[in-house]
């Protein structure tokens, strides 16, 4: 046992952040190498973003089937699935290097590979007891700290690091994957939630099986609930959030004419912060009330964004060091905080995440398309940042709510 865990545990958690800390190079290349690859396919970069949207789009439809999948068949088969998929991706774009083979590598195949975007949630949620918001957090950090690592590497040398290489490096970590899941990733050794959920099931009156009834019930209960209400509409502005930073900050220093050296500051540091906001807030939600920790990390969201509507010379390097900080906490406190709130009734573990990173990616997608619009018709980025300040703000509100409600007697 370490730190009352068990060393399996976190000897899974290491070797799944080494492999995220590597593939933080797919994040990486689509921020910082648009306009070579644009060049190098011909195409515009609205073609960037549509492939991107594509990929996160389809991702987060296969994010509740991949959940569906891990109770299912277990989170072993689906991890080796996606990666399966996500080498796949990269090995079709290395050997047919044009539009269409990167759209259907980065596109439709690598959409398909977030199949296992819940998994990692659900084995981290099966194998730690003490520490689960730790370990949530710090397995989300590995992409964190990899974009902080790797980002001056590759500008300091871009005569033979770029993005080519990049993706052979992808492809190479890929191959490495695929085994190594098959040899160290354990199944079955501690119940699944699946199995826990049908015990408790099993402890309740037996009552006749009405699955259409039950499922719009279960929806209604959810509408009816005001803090899975709040998860929801949060999870959703977290992903609106991280969809502007990944697919349009760059674009947005751009036209703020931020040099490139402050750009790459900026990307270094927001890694860095991730990293270290993340872990302070994983303490925050292991020991003090979690919709009240939720409530503070979407308020320095607001203040972030302020800051970046307002853009002045300190702008970038702030942006990175207030948002860096609120980065990680999000999603895997949304999840705990629904799970508490569903903890005595009987629904797969693996479903209800995968919902809720699908109604995250949907965020995103918003915020690749919105941010699109918003910039072909007004030629500017204030409306984008302006609605991530108003939902942020009313996510850190509904929080708080939340907190309050908790905190009175019933």
């Amino acid at each position: 046992m370490w730190f009352k865990e068990k060393k399996y545990a976190w000897f899974i958690l290491i070797f799944l952040w080494i492999f995220g800390f590597v593939n933080s190079l797919s994040r990486f290349i689509s921020a910082y190498y648009q306009p070579e690859i644009a060049n190098f396919l011909h195409v515009g970069r609205g073609f960037l973003g549509f492939t991107w949207s594509t990929s996160i789009f389809i991702g987060a439809i296969c994010a509740p089937l991949g959940g569906w999948l891990t109770d299912r068949y277990g989170y072993k088969k689906v991890l080796i699935a996606s990666g399966a998929l996500g080498t796949l991706a990269t090995t079709l774009f290395l050997f047919i290097q044009n539009p269409i083979g990167y759209y259907c590598g980065f596109g439709l195949l690598s959409g398909l590979a977030g199949i296992g975007a819940s998994t990692g949630y659900i084995l981290i949620n099966n194998w730690f007891t003490h520490h689960r918001a730790k370990a949530l957090v710090i397995l989300g950090s590995a992409g964190s700290l990899g974009l902080a690592i790797i980002t001056p590497i590759f500008v300091s040398n871009k005569t033979w690091l770029g993005w080519n290489n990049a993706y052979w490096i992808l492809f190479t970590t890929g191959c490495i994957f695929i085994p190594l899941a098959i040899l160290f990733i354990r199944d079955n050794i501690s119940k699944p939630a699946s199995i826990q959920a049908d015990e408790i099931a099993a402890e309740k009156p037996i009552v006749p099986d009405k699955p259409a009834l039950s499922k719009l019930q279960a929806f209604k209960q959810y509408l009816k609930n005001p803090t899975l209400v709040t998860v929801i509409f949060a999870l959703f502005t977290c992903g609106f959030s991280m969809g502007t930073v990944e697919m349009h900050l760059m674009a947005i220093q751009q036209q703020a004419h931020v040099h490139d050296m402050m750009f790459t500051s900026s990307l270094s540091t927001l890694g860095v912060l991730e990293l270290i906001g993340g872990l302070t807030f994983s303490f925050l939600l292991d020991r003090m009330r979690r919709t009240l920790a939720l409530s503070a990390l979407y308020t320095l969201r607001v203040v972030a964004f302020t800051l970046l509507i307002f853009h002045f010379q300190a702008s970038p390097i702030l942006f990175s060091v207030i948002f860096g900080a609120s980065y990680l906490g999000a999603v895997p406190g949304g999840i705990l905080v629904a799970n508490e709130e569903l903890k005595a009734s009987n629904h797969s573990m693996g479903l209800q995440t995968g919902l809720l990173i699908l109604v995250h990616q949907l965020g995103g997608v918003a915020a690749a398309i919105g941010g699109g619009l918003n910039f072909d018709i007004f030629h500017n980025y204030q409306l984008l940042i302006a609605i991530n300040i108003a939902m942020s703000l009313i996510s850190a509100i509904g929080y708080y709510y939340v907190s309050k409600r908790r905190s009175q007697p019933a």
